[in-house]
């Protein structure tokens, strides 16, 4: 199955799974140094449902559909850790009367910045969470860059400025026009028409009008008024620098806001007429149940409904000092409406600059941070591409976080293929193939399916024509791949469900197959160099009695014996993984001999009683002078034990990669890697 384009994505996407608050508009209020909210629209919103049957029987299937995604997902701990960065495109509006109003570059960049800490949980004032509350912080995941690219495939900085005859902007949740309702948002209305707003993440900055902070457009916006769908903040409150002013010169008014784009309510639940303030809900399960806002900056403990306020959370009304966390359950929430709702905006190229040839470039993403230039400069992770996916079931067009393969039975592989330029490139070919996981491959060994010892170690699983792909546009190819089976495998130390995925565009049917850099053996090169390969070599855990454990092979396969060294890093910012628990490899029969008779030469390391035991103590850590044979394949499994004491948060995502290098006495030649996630709730 392919899906064709983004605007083909976001419709499938919407129409099946829209979700939440149609018609919702938050509007915020800053009045004598207070954040205060009228919640107008909510008001409208609870009227509505109580007098538009279809509207309210639509809107609760809308929030049922959301509900069951998330506890469909919870169960396999997947809405809970996802694993990767989902980077949204922002574009920012800047309508200004005066110069005070024209905000700089700096600060508006100083926004951005303030964002990425939040959502990342990098935020320095983390630390001021109390104690009860500390499990619940939670890095969503999410990072926010200004766009360089528009949408008529043009560099930019992600800024436009206008200027404005308009004094301040209203933001009127009840009129029937949308210039009325949102003046800000239209050429007409003296304000700035925004970009797509399934690519783009529009932010309009300005001065509204009774002390207004800002306001946000709920998902169903992106269906119902895609041209009102965005946030829009006043000039004093944005960023952390120039204008911004305090109490709320920290960002986060934006980020509050940006939770409102992103599904969320406040924290207590907001207001419903004639209804106990204890009875309101935010449908978030790990977020107290709180009876109303708090304002300033309260001392905790600060009860309400029997428990605790979290008024430290950025969905309450506390100053920006005070609001300085995400809990869990709200980054589910936001991230069951990017793999939903907005789910179009994750594949977005609003991000990427396009190239300075106008001819097509297919190609695929090595990392989050990839740009798409040959070689890629912007990121060093070649083996853990989130342009491919494996998922048990055909989800994979909505829900892109990658699971193990299955043996045994069926699975559908998804591959991203993007179009960097502007223009069609025409006719490609995509191919897709298998290898057992391995920090030592090459290419085209394994995947050609020319090695069959012990058993058969990779092979083609399928290709798909790619017939025309606009520019800045994508496609979400399916592929059906039935895994070999676990007795397969019985040889190689019971490895029998980590395997590595390789992606290639091809666009011409010879060598070099339309490859920028023609492909050698070196496979970590040919990825580097060529924009069309990427590479999918991670491994997720599995637990087994209080353990997580995982494995992989070290491979020779250059045309003589060579000798290795494997390596330990971390690779979760802020979260390394031998701070928090044990971290063990055992060596196969085999390979241990052939490291003892090397002279277990290593760092970073200890060796535990059980025999082939080895302990990796830190970052960096490394067994040395491992001499393979040509076409020789050995097993190392990886375990992990937390130690729940140490364990801050509720949920954990470690990683850790292994990474393999090519030893003699003049060079140091990296091979490749595999990823290791760990995924770990604390007891």
């Amino acid at each position: 199955m392919i899906l064709r384009n983004r605007r083909i994505y976001w419709l499938k996407s919407v129409l099946s799974l829209l979700v939440i608050l149609a018609l919702g508009m938050v509007v915020c209020k800053a009045q004598t140094h207070r954040r205060k909210c009228a919640c107008g629209s909510m008001i409208g919103y609870f009227t509505r449902m109580k007098t538009d049957q279809m509207f309210a029987k639509n809107e609760q299937q809308l929030e049922n559909e959301i509900d069951r995604y998330i506890q469909r997902y919870r169960k396999s701990e997947e809405t809970e850790f996802r694993s990767g960065v989902v980077v949204i495109p922002v574009v920012v509006h800047v309508v200004y009367k005066n110069v005070k109003q024209n905000i700089s570059d700096l600060q508006i960049q100083s926004q951005i910045d303030a964002l990425n800490r939040d959502f990342r949980r990098s935020n320095i004032d983390v630390e001021s969470v109390p104690g009860e509350f500390v499990p619940f912080i939670a890095d969503t995941r999410i990072e926010f860059k200004l766009a360089e690219r528009d949408p008529d495939c043009n560099s930019t900085t992600g800024i436009t400025r206008t200027r404005t005859s308009v004094d301040e902007f209203e933001q009127l949740f009840n009129a029937s026009t949308p210039t009325e309702r949102n003046p800000v948002k239209f050429n007409s209305s003296g304000g700035k028409d925004g970009w797509p707003s399934d690519q783009y993440l529009n932010i309009w900055v300005c001065d509204l009008s009774e002390m207004l902070l800002g306001y946000a457009s709920f998902p169903s916006d992106l269906v119902i008024r895609p041209d009102e769908d965005g946030v829009v903040i006043d000039y004093q409150y944005f960023g952390t620098s120039g204008t911004a002013t305090s109490p709320f010169n920290l960002g986060r008014t934006t980020a509050h806001e940006i939770g409102h784009w992103l599904n969320l309510r406040h924290i207590w639940g907001d207001e419903r007429p004639g209804e106990d303030s204890c009875l309101r809900d935010d449908f978030v399960n790990d977020t107290p149940n709180q009876a109303n806002p708090n304002f300033s900056c309260p001392t905790h403990p600060h009860p309400s409904c029997g428990s605790n306020d979290m008024f430290m959370n950025y969905m309450d009304y506390v100053f920006d000092t005070c609001m300085v966390m995400f809990s869990h359950g709200q980054a589910d929430r936001m991230n069951a409406v990017l793999y939903t709702t907005r789910s179009a905006i994750v594949s977005s190229q609003g991000d990427i600059p396009p190239p300075l040839i106008a001819s097509g470039d297919l190609f695929m993403r090595d990392s989050h941070k990839d740009l798409g230039d040959e070689p890629n400069k912007a990121s060093t992770q070649m083996f853990n591409s989130d342009d491919i996916w494996v998922r048990h079931s055909n989800d994979g067009f909505t829900n892109q976080e990658h699971q193990n393969p299955n043996a045994n039975t069926l699975n559908y592989i998804y591959v991203r293929v993007r179009n960097r330029a502007c223009s069609d490139p025409g006719n490609a070919k995509v191919k897709l193939y298998w290898a057992k996981a391995s920090s030592g491959l090459s290419w085209p060994k394994p995947w050609d399916g020319s090695l069959e010892s012990p058993v058969l170690m990779g092979g083609l699983i399928g290709e798909k024509n790619i017939d025309a792909l606009p520019g800045s546009e994508f496609q979400i190819i399916e592929f059906q791949w039935s895994v070999p089976g676990n007795l397969d495998y019985e040889e190689l130390a019971a490895d029998k469900v980590h395997f590595s995925l390789l992606a290639r565009i091809e666009t011409a049917s010879t060598f070099p197959f339309g490859m920028t850099s023609p492909e050698t053996s070196d496979l970590y090169q040919n990825i580097k160099n060529n924009n069309n390969i990427v590479l999918k070599n991670v491994s997720v855990s599995e637990p087994k009695g209080g353990t997580l454990i995982a494995s992989f092979l070290i491979s020779n396969y250059d045309k003589r014996r060579r000798y290795y060294r494997i390596g330990f890093e971390n690779t979760e910012p802020g979260m390394s993984i031998f701070d928090y628990g044990d971290v063990r490899v055992t060596l196969e029969r085999k390979l241990y001999k052939i490291w003892r008779s090397g002279g277990k030469k290593g760092q970073g390391i200890h060796m535990r009683k059980k025999k082939h035991g080895i302990q990796v103590l830190q970052n960096g850590a490394y067994l040395g002078n491992i001499k393979l044979k040509k076409n020789e394949s050995a097993m190392i499994k990886i375990y992990f034990r937390a130690d729940n004491k140490k364990l801050q948060f509720d949920r954990n995502l470690f990683k850790l990669d292994v990474r393999q290098h090519q030893i003699s006495r003049k060079t140091n030649k990296f091979i490749g890697e595999n990823t290791f996630v760990f995924r770990v709730k604390k007891e």
